[in-house]
């Protein structure tokens, strides 16, 4: 055995079969007497889901109130759903094409389930279900990906102590139903993988996620780029399977687009917000305000006012522009403001990209990978968590703030190195290695657009289990290091 750790080796390396064993089949996937995966602990199971259920609804029902919280964001998703209830599907109008409409949909279903009247009770105990179920999940898909048993119940308890994603059941945001529908996805995607099993349920909740999140779709090309590279080694995954799941989501990609252009009468992608996000990745403006005319733009010029016109703002990166201005990420806006100011619709996309023209001539590719880096750095470094940091939310920033300090030294390194082993495993260890492709796929999303803690916390589940193979590898470098001395 070679003195020098090979980073393909960790832990879970022990109860794989040995390169000279035959190819696995399905029927040896499933074995009773050599099982490729953990079998979950089914007191353990029952405890995860019994507290997360109890602790979820305290803080949906009694504690944190999301009905209590309508602003925003979450304004916005309450009064597109109440629309859609009270008007049904009404089509051409452009501002119902702003942001993505998955969100908004699941609690107008909710509305027309169980009703809509302040304070929206239902929908809370609802978000607390959504909350709730993440945790098992993410045990459940522990025992899948990890090789002990004890590496899959941390991951079960950290899920449930996880205060980033326990406080998303606070606020009719995405982040609650696309953390459970995202778990869900993830944990039948890795039994089709493993089993030939549940591909059609991966498929249509996998078409969910990305009717919550378009930008899910870079994971599902990775997932497919995965499945490829090992279709000779997975013969139980056939092209029925690939078809159950791939056809879901062309449906939701259609769809999505047609409603688009119901709406704006164009093709041109799911949700006009992104044309905005697209640009305040790559100018750094903080705040994108839209007039009628000339002279209104012209009167919020002279009189510097940043919150006139139709306006939206990002107020991650305002968190740059608080950094030391000898910092290498500190805001730095290509066009000399922190608010860019035009006429026309907020979404126009042709406004938008002469826009960002400029903004990459004046700052050319060095500023343009400043930029990057700014954005990625915002999920884990210097951007607090949303809405948490509002004066409404404000008592619970103490336990926000603490946890991300957390995530930054506990888990944030070893994740990354985790994503590492698991990529570079994708053809033994392709249930792994599309854990790594999420984290590797909200690392280039936040990159082009922007990072955020709340847009990152829906992917913490992953980052934790590869933070787990991260820290294995570690001590299994350090223990390898320290044997070959002791030989030498």
């Amino acid at each position: 055995m070679s003195a020098a750790p090979d980073p393909a080796a960790t832990a879970e390396a022990d109860e794989r079969a040995p390169t000279d064993a035959p190819e696995p089949t399905a029927a040896t996937a499933t074995a009773d007497d050599e099982p490729r995966w953990l079998r979950p602990n089914l007191k353990l199971l029952v405890a995860l889901t019994v507290l997360a259920l109890v602790s979820r609804l305290a803080w949906a029902l009694w504690l944190h109130h999301p009905g209590d919280y309508v602003f925003s964001d979450m304004g916005q998703y309450i009064l597109r759903a109440n629309k859609l209830v009270e008007e049904g599907f009404v089509w051409g109008q452009r501002h119902l094409a702003w942001q993505s409409f998955g969100t908004h949909y699941v609690i107008a279903l909710i509305f027309k389930l169980f009703g809509n009247q302040p304070p929206y009770t239902p929908a809370a105990v609802c978000y607390a279900l959504f909350g709730a179920a993440a945790v098992p999940l993410s045990y459940l898909l522990a025992c899948r990906v990890l090789p002990k048993a004890w590496m899959a119940t941390t991951i079960g308890v950290t899920a449930l102590l996880w205060y980033p994603n326990l406080a998303n059941t606070g606020f009719f945001l995405s982040e609650a139903p696309f953390l459970v529908a995202q778990l869900l996805s993830t944990y039948w995607l890795v039994r089709v993988i493993q089993e030939g099993k549940r591909a059609l349920p991966a498929g249509l909740i996998s078409a969910i996620c990305f009717m919550l999140r378009p930008q899910t779709a870079i994971w599902f090309v990775f997932v497919l780029a995965v499945w490829l590279i090992n279709r000779r080694r997975l013969p139980w995954v056939r092209w029925t399977q690939i078809a159950a799941i791939g056809l879901p989501l062309v449906a939701a990609l259609f769809f999505s687009m047609w409603r688009f252009h119901q709406h704006t009468g164009y093709w041109a992608g799911v949700a006009e917000s992104a044309n905005m996000n697209f640009t305040a990745g790559r100018c750094h403006n903080i705040v994108t305000q839209a007039f009628k005319s000339q002279a209104a733009l012209d009167h919020s010029v002279k009189t510097r006012n940043t919150r006139n016109g139709r306006r939206v703002s990002v107020p991650g990166l305002r968190a740059l522009g608080h950094l030391d201005r000898r910092h290498i990420l500190y805001l730095n806006p290509a066009m000399g403001h922190e608010s860019i100011r035009f006429v026309g619709y907020i979404g126009d996309p042709e406004i938008h990209r002469g826009l960002r023209k400029v903004c990459l001539r004046r700052t050319g590719f060095i500023g343009q990978l400043r930029y990057t880096l700014g954005n990625i750095s915002l999920q884990w470094f210097f951007a607090r968590q949303w809405p948490d940091q509002e004066p409404s939310s404000r008592w619970v920033l103490p336990v926000s703030d603490a946890f991300r300090y957390l995530f930054q030294i506990v888990v944030l390194l070893p994740s990354l190195l985790g994503m590492g082993v698991a990529v570079r495993r994708i053809r033994t260890r392709p249930e792994l290695a599309i854990i790594g492709f999420q984290i590797l796929g909200s690392i280039i999303i936040a990159g082009i657009f922007f990072g955020d803690v709340r847009l990152r916390t829906p992917y913490d589940p992953y980052a934790l289990i590869l933070a787990l193979v991260g820290w294995t590898w570690i001590i299994d470098a350090i223990r390898r290091r320290r044997q070959a001395r002791a030989a030498a």
